[in-house]
């Protein structure tokens, strides 16, 4: 069984795309990453994140793998940290990354900060990460729901980014897959629009990819919009 991914990032109502995203079906590991502190330095650093998922060795199993991840977005904090000092008067930059590695059955998510991944599976939807907001913590404690979270005036505020910390906190999840699940990972120019159930409705309906970044854009976000689809080719 071989897993695909296919993605597509636009720059929405926005002047420059700050998004990237990673795909690679072969290795089996996929992103989506979003670059903050303005045009210039959110495009470079959303780059320089990109640039260590894409060159990264992969070998081994799914734990080993992670380990390659994990040793990649540390040396892509330390990078845009130095370029930020240097270059730009320690200027805020970084970038928010969710990375989605499957290998043989199993998966990991490793993600900083408020990109997604999602899993579309017996009609359901489910999130899998949770955001590192403030927000996200009211949602958690049962302050907020989710339409109240998504038009909360500090929605924007995140705590942990590659390049905004000395040390880069990431969380992780392993799990099994079934072959049968979607995966959507996104950008926050999309969920922060969509909810769950407008998510799980674009899934079940199989909308295209240009259809997702539309329905975000016909929503109103106002940020760059990227998204990356990834299933099972069971034929192989």
């Amino acid at each position: 069984m071989i897993w695909r991914g296919q993605g597509r990032t636009h720059k929405g109502r926005r002047a420059t795309n700050e998004d990237a995203l990673v795909c690679r079906d072969g290795e089996g590991l996929w992103a989506v990453i979003d670059g903050m502190g303005g045009h210039e330095a959110g495009d470079l650093a959303a780059s320089m994140v990109r640039e260590s998922l894409e060159t990264l060795s992969l070998g081994g199993g799914i734990t080993h793998r992670l380990v390659a991840v994990e040793t990649a977005l540390q040396t892509a904090n330390h990078a845009i940290r130095h370029h930020a000092a240097i270059n730009m008067r320690s200027k805020p930059m970084g970038a928010t990354v969710v990375v989605l590695l499957i290998y043989r059955g199993e998966a990991a998510v490793v993600w900083a900060g408020d990109s997604r991944l999602y899993r579309f599976d017996d009609d359901a939807m489910a999130m899998l990460t949770r955001d590192h907001t403030p927000v996200q913590a009211l949602v958690d404690a049962g302050q907020l729901d989710e339409q109240q979270a998504m038009s909360h005036p500090r929605a924007n505020v995140i705590y942990q980014a590659v390049g905004i910390g000395e040390r880069l906190q990431l969380d992780q999840i392993r799990f099994e897959t079934r072959g049968t699940e979607r995966f959507l990972l996104s950008s926050d120019g999309i969920h922060s629009v969509l909810g769950v159930a407008d998510l799980a409705s674009l899934m079940r309906h199989r909308v295209s990819l240009s259809g997702v970044l539309k329905a975000a854009l016909d929503r109103g976000s106002r940020d760059n919009v990227t998204a990356v689809i990834v299933a099972a080719d069971r034929e192989e």
